[in-house]
């Protein structure tokens, strides 16, 4: 283990500067949480015992004031502290207190209100009503709903006119610069070509710049040298295995199930890929959304181009699910509402999942129209079979080389099966006790189960495929067991409208479905997509929840720019490229990250505590925009997760660029471990290639902010906490990088400050300072002299530069982008 006190000099110049403070991660959709899964428990199970009419032990559960205020034994919940809430252990039935007394809740219950009480116990402002009337008809959209500003059509502005016209280089710049003016800061000054290269290599492909791209770029002096590297990254396959894995978050997937089985989706990597295929392949927006909902039943193609469109509907398999949940009818509506949700947040921006009980307590989506939508994939086929435990559907996507070899193959079996068989009468019809052919019986049979086991592989890919249509019921309260009326199928009326389509029993409806998801009108769609790709670029979007355009959203910043933004990628004919091109060509991508430049106009003034202040008086201009949302400069940003470690591996000379395939050692539906040190994590290929087990995430991703594989997540929260430190510095991982990048700079040949100038420029992509150069070869002196002297030199000078190699990778300037 690395001792801390050994890196004291190189500390203390900055080698290793602390991480500085972030804002804490922000907690998911709480409100949607408390809505979808916790008001229905209370409500059903909690409030006619602790209601409005009766309150036992003095407790009402319908309020948070309620809740908090408690009954005889006190507060039932301490926000954020289920271990200390009565409510909590009393429903897990581990105190004399048992609630409900008789039936415990089911485990997922109880682990939502855990959860919920985790989550601070957020409560929206209406009570919970104890078992009310659901009103199952079409309630009509007052006029407020109509207006929301998600819902009404794209429009395109044209780019406002600004005094410093002269700084603009496209029209996203116009309408940031405008803002600024409006509010009297200036933009901060270009970033140098270093950092814009690192920038826009991490943003583009999730590597670093090795020095060979550093040194051609700097040295590139012609107009369009900026053009021709990003046209560069826009080709590399790297750049599908960095935007394929943002969608991939989007996507929720995984190489297993989770949940209470957790077996093997040994086939999902196909969807994976496909997904990294079409990003680099820039396939059109619309028809990447498309085949992931219906690809099954889009026409024509190729076998490949059939078999592909097959792989994309794993999107609506790859979900977690209860495998073992012994009510049929309850598993698959789960499994429904899993796909309308993600198909929801991932596509549409919108919580449709929390209208499965009620309607929307927010947003205009009535029950009517999350049943409508329940009854499209109702009449889909995601399971094999709904038995305990479940099996998920998987189809052929052999191509007819595969497909008439195994065909074959399984003749040459069967003949051997008959020929066995027809051995084996003779010998039931001899004289009991001779042992007529038993040599011949048993070398047949066993070359019967030589030929099974050499059968070739099936080519199989999760996916989907159609039922016959048919609705289905409003499921009152979002009880299976209590149904309401006939809900037809059709798409959300907010934005549909009233009329329903025409859908009849020979189809599901999920491709006339796709195919309105990704009208070029569509008003959510061509906006949240736009909104992922600026938040790729700039770490936030412009609307700032980027899977929830809602009302609990939040509101975009600049509204005519993400309209602007949305069009131009419809007109684009959905090209994501075109988008990436226009976003890093702007001067407000090639801000720097620094504030100078970015101070206020002298004559402007604020109001502070009632006074009024000159706006000049702030150094800063962070004060007054602390999350810059008006983009005076550019954010610095910690890399991802796959990018730490993927760019440490490359340091070291480590990583291995093989791409596609699977590294899942577990075969399909068997039980994946739980460790997490899955064996597959020890690679050193890409990240986005490492499987992702549900429950057993790499502990090396999850430290640093892998986002939750069960659900959609389109903003990875960035978090500081200790553990960061301790991987960076002491785990296998460092430790594995830190000694192949020392030993690659020890080999023969140049001398000591020749080897620390080559590290610099491997990490850092720049040559160090000469005052560096002299502290760094000062440390490794006398780190190889307070070395255990019983050991070589060899051994004292290798560790001497590990440790120094550990704390170039382990940097602020390493992990962070400018």
């Amino acid at each position: 283990m690395l001792c801390l006190r050994s890196l004291a000099p190189l500390i203390a110049v900055g080698f290793f500067s602390p991480v500085p403070a972030l804002r804490a991660a922000p907690p998911p959709d709480a409100a949607g949480f408390f809505e979808k899964k916790v008001r229905p428990i209370l409500a059903e199970r909690c409030l006619v015992c602790h209601g409005p009419d009766k309150q036992k032990g003095g407790l009402r559960l319908d309020s948070r004031a309620a809740v908090l205020a408690g009954g005889e034994r006190g507060a039932a919940v301490v926000p954020g502290k289920p271990e200390e809430s009565s409510l909590v252990r009393a429903v897990r039935h581990g105190d004399e207190l048992k609630m409900p007394p008789k039936d415990k809740l089911p485990d997922a219950e109880i682990a939502a209100l855990a959860e919920w009480v985790r989550l601070g116990a957020p409560w929206p402002d209406s009570q919970v009503q104890a078992n009310p009337t659901p009103k199952t008809g079409d309630r009509p959209f007052t006029p407020e709903e109509k207006a929301f500003w998600a819902f009404q059509p794209v429009r395109r502005s044209d780019p406002p006119r600004v005094k410093a016209a002269a700084w603009c280089r496209t029209p996203i710049d116009h309408f940031v610069l405008a803002k600024l003016e409006a509010a009297g800061f200036t933009p901060a000054l270009e970033a140098d070509k270093l950092t814009l290269l690192r920038r826009v290599t991490f943003d583009l492909t999730g590597l670093l710049p090795t020095p060979g791209e550093v040194d051609a770029f700097l040295a590139d002096t012609s107009p369009n040298a900026w053009e021709k590297v990003v046209d560069q990254l826009l080709a590399s396959p790297a750049y599908g295995e960095k935007w394929g894995r943002r969608w991939l978050d989007v996507a929720r997937y995984a190489d297993s199930n989770g949940m209470d089985e957790n077996l093997a989706h040994a086939n999902a990597w196909r969807y994976r890929d496909w997904v990294i295929r079409s990003f680099n392949g820039d396939m059109p927006y619309d028809r990447f959304v498309r085949e992931q909902i219906a690809g099954d039943l889009i026409p024509g193609g190729t076998d490949r181009d059939r078999a592909d469109r097959l792989t994309a509907t794993g999107f609506l398999v790859v979900g977690p699910k209860m495998l073992a949940e012994d009510d049929p009818v309850k598993m698959r509506m789960d499994i429904i509402d899993e796909q309308v949700d993600t198909i929801g947040q991932a596509v549409l921006g919108l919580t449709l999942g929390c209208a499965r009980c009620h309607d929307h307590k927010f947003d205009p989506v009535r029950t009517a129209d999350y049943y409508g939508l329940a009854g499209i994939f109702y009449s889909t086929k995601t399971m094999r079979s709904y038995g305990v435990v479940a099996q998920w559907h998987e189809r052929s996507v052999a191509t007819p080389e595969q497909a008439a070899a195994l065909a074959a193959h399984e003749k040459v079996v069967a003949a051997a099966k008959a020929v066995a068989a027809a051995r084996q009468r003779p010998a039931l019809d001899a004289v009991a006790g001779a042992a007529v052919g038993t040599a011949d019986r048993t070398r047949l049979q066993n070359q019967v189960a030589k030929l099974e086991k050499a059968r070739p592989p099936a080519a199989e890919t999760m996916a989907v495929e159609d039922d016959k249509g048919q609705n289905v019921r409003v499921h009152l309260r979002g009880n299976h067991l209590t149904l309401g009326a006939e809900a037809p199928r059709r798409f959300p009326r907010i934005i549909a409208g009233d009329a329903p389509p025409s859908l009849g029993a020979d189809r599901s409806g999920r491709l006339e479905f796709a195919e309105w998801v990704t009208r070029p009108d569509h008003p959510l769609t061509p906006r949240v997509m736009a909104n992922r790709i600026w938040a790729g670029h700039f770490g936030a979007g412009l609307v700032r929840s980027p899977d929830n355009f809602g009302r609990l959203g939040e509101r975009p910043t600049h509204p005519e720019l993400l309209d602007w933004l949305a069009d131009e990628f419809v007109r684009a004919k959905w090209s994501v490229k075109h988008l990436h091109r226009v976003i890093v060509n702007s001067a407000v991508y090639r801000m720097s990250s620094s504030a100078e430049r970015g101070g206020r106009s002298a004559e402007s003034r604020t109001t502070i505590f009632g006074l009024s202040v000159p706006r000049s008086a702030f150094r800063d201009p962070r004060l007054l925009d602390p999350e810059n949302k008006l983009l005076s400069h550019f954010n610095r940003r910690r890399l991802d997760a796959e990018e730490v470690r993927d760019a440490m591996l490359a340091t070291a000379g480590l990583l291995d660029r093989t791409a596609g395939g699977t590294l899942l050692t577990v075969g399909n539906r068997q039980y994946v471990t739980v460790h997490r040190n899955y064996e597959g994590y020890a690679s050193t290929r890409r990240s986005v290639y490492l499987p992702v087990v549900r429950s057993a995430v790499f502990d090396v991703l999850q430290t640093l902010d892998f986002p939750d594989p069960s659900v959609p997540n389109g903003q990875r929260p960035t978090t500081t906490v200790p553990t960061q430190a301790l991987l960076m510095l002491n785990s296998a991982l460092a430790d594995q990088t830190a000694g192949a990048f020392a030993k690659s700079l020890l080999a023969p040949g140049g001398d000591d400050a020749g080897r620390v100038r080559e590290a610099y420029r491997r990490a850092y992509g720049r040559a160090p300072t000469t005052l560096e150069v002299e502290k760094v070869t000062a440390y490794l002196e006398k780190s190889e002299r307070a070395a255990d002297p019983k050991s070589s030199p060899e051994v004292r000078r290798l560790k001497a530069w590990r440790g120094f190699c550990r704390v170039l990778l382990a940097s602020n300037e390493f992990v962070f982008v400018e």
